[in-house]
């Protein structure tokens, strides 16, 4: 996905790309499959029209089933379909002019020779290992599974994370009468089970809140797992390699804000290469994930909490300006600092 955006704003600044994607599309992918409103927005500023689920909003459910929900505060974001997305993106690049695009092909350092090099090979990237990227997974190892279900009564308007003590279960709308269902855990805490089928079952009918949800669960796509969840790199830039989307470091995806990251990313990437001053998008990069890291930091920390989390719900459910407040410093809008003493007073009240 990341890769594809890069090319096309390359390819759409006058410069040659070679668009090497080692799977072919359409292929399944662990995910989250969520945008924020400002992910909706900077794919809508390029050009690109893709059809998405709408979600007006967000809703956070504590283990003991209290609820907290607001609105977006800048207009909707959207669920998607991985398989469907990343092919859409692929295509759009490879219909880019001075965009070459090959699929199942792996990238051979010793094979492609470039000036510039991007690297969008994402969490578990072949070009950390470059100097002064300083890629590391967090000390906090968790993981996550992915799936999609029939028989799971969800809303449909809204995304949910249901808070509980081994991590959290993301739910949302999909295609059709789909749920997508994402499973967050510290790795301490993955359920037994002879498999993930198993595990996801496990948690989704532990839940306080999913108890009169849940019917005959059917999965309509293969349980697909990731980890370790999360991931910070130090300087997206070592000399001619730049790097975008997951491999330019990924916040816990607790936030839902990964895929937005790597949209927002393409055009100062691009926008950098064109100039050839590449420490500029290091610069921009950095800017753009720090808030998202600030928020996933907070509620990593209190999610083994229950105490804590059923505190700080019940008060987001009173106070759901002070939610929306959140969501603003998660995704940009607003700067940690906004968030004063009076908040945090309400937070825990």
């Amino acid at each position: 996905m990341a890769g594809s955006v890069a090319a096309r704003e390359l390819g759409r600044r006058g410069l040659r790309v070679v668009l090497l994607e080692k799977a072919r599309h359409p292929r399944p992918k662990p995910c989250g499959e969520g945008l924020l409103p400002h992910g909706v927005a900077a794919l809508r500023a390029m050009g690109l029209d893709f059809s998405g689920m709408p979600v007006r909003g967000l809703r956070y459910v504590s283990p003991k089933g209290v609820a907290a929900e607001t609105d977006f505060p800048s207009g909707q974001g959207m669920v998607v379909r991985r398989e469907r997305f990343d092919a859409y993106l692929f295509e759009q690049a490879a219909n880019t002019p001075n965009v070459e695009a090959i699929p199942g092909t792996p990238y051979d350092p010793r094979r492609w020779k470039a000036r510039w090099t991007v690297g969008a090979d994402g969490l578990h990237s072949q070009f950390h290992e470059r100097p002064g990227l300083g890629a590391r997974t967090p000390t906090l190892s968790r993981i996550g599974l992915s799936t999609h279900v029939q028989g799971l009564r969800i809303d449909r308007e809204r995304v949910e994370v249901l808070f509980h003590p081994g991590g959290e279960v993301y739910l949302a709308p999909s295609d059709g009468s789909d749920a997508l269902v994402a499973c967050l855990y510290r790795r301490d805490a993955l359920p037994g089970g002879a498999d993930n089928r198993e595990r996801v079952l496990h948690t989704l009918r532990s839940l306080t809140a999913l108890r009169d949800r849940c019917g005959d669960i059917v999965f309509t796509t293969p349980v697909l797992g990731a980890g370790p969840l999360g991931l910070s790199v130090k300087n997206p830039v070592s000399d001619d390699t730049l790097l975008v989307g997951d491999a330019s470091g990924a916040p816990d995806p607790v936030t839902g804000e990964g895929m937005s990251l790597a949209l927002l990313s393409a055009g100062p990437l691009a926008d950098a290469v064109v100039s050839g001053h590449p420490e500029a998008y290091a610069s921009v990069r950095r800017r753009l994930g720090e808030n998202a890291a600030w928020l996933a930091g907070w509620i990593l920390w209190a999610s083994p909490h229950e105490k804590v989390v059923e505190r700080v719900i019940g008060s987001l459910a009173k106070h759901p300006d002070l939610f929306s407040k959140l969501l603003e410093i998660g995704t940009g809008r607003r700067r940690p600092r906004d968030l004063g003493l009076w908040d945090l007073a309400r937070l825990v009240s």
